[in-house]
């Protein structure tokens, strides 16, 4: 007489629940983040005052296009980069929290970057 034992099924583990508190905390996060680069961005029109004491020979205005290109386009892609990154750790069940902080971080990075090209834009010759 042969027993019949049904095939074993792979146990997988369990997926985290959805931590409510990282998803507040995230979504706070965020819109702080969002904040930061809508001063950012405001702030950066200010970056056309570097070309004020510049006459016919003395500028490079190249820089100043380069200024506005890293400010604004660094915002944007943390900001979006961010939220893309929150709803997949979202799906996944991965901690949510710190993709905001990263894109403060970056944010506060592009403009800085901004502001160091700014101030190439006059020579001062």
């Amino acid at each position: 007489m042969t027993t019949y034992y049904p095939m074993a099924q792979p146990q997988f583990p369990a997926r985290p629940q959805q931590r409510t508190w990282d998803l507040v905390l995230a979504l706070v996060l965020y819109s702080i983040a969002a904040a930061l680069g809508l001063v950012a961005a405001y702030f950066t029109v200010f970056f056309a005052f570097a070309a004020d004491p510049c006459s016919a020979n003395n500028c490079r205005d190249g820089y100043l296009g380069a200024a506005f290109a890293v400010s604004w386009g660094g915002t944007a892609v943390a900001l979006v980069g961010s939220l893309v990154m929150v709803i997949v750790a979202a799906v996944q069940r991965w901690y949510q929290w710190y993709w905001p902080v990263l894109a403060m971080i970056m944010i506060v990075a592009s403009f800085l970057g901004g502001v160091a090209l700014a101030s190439q834009v006059y020579t001062g010759s």
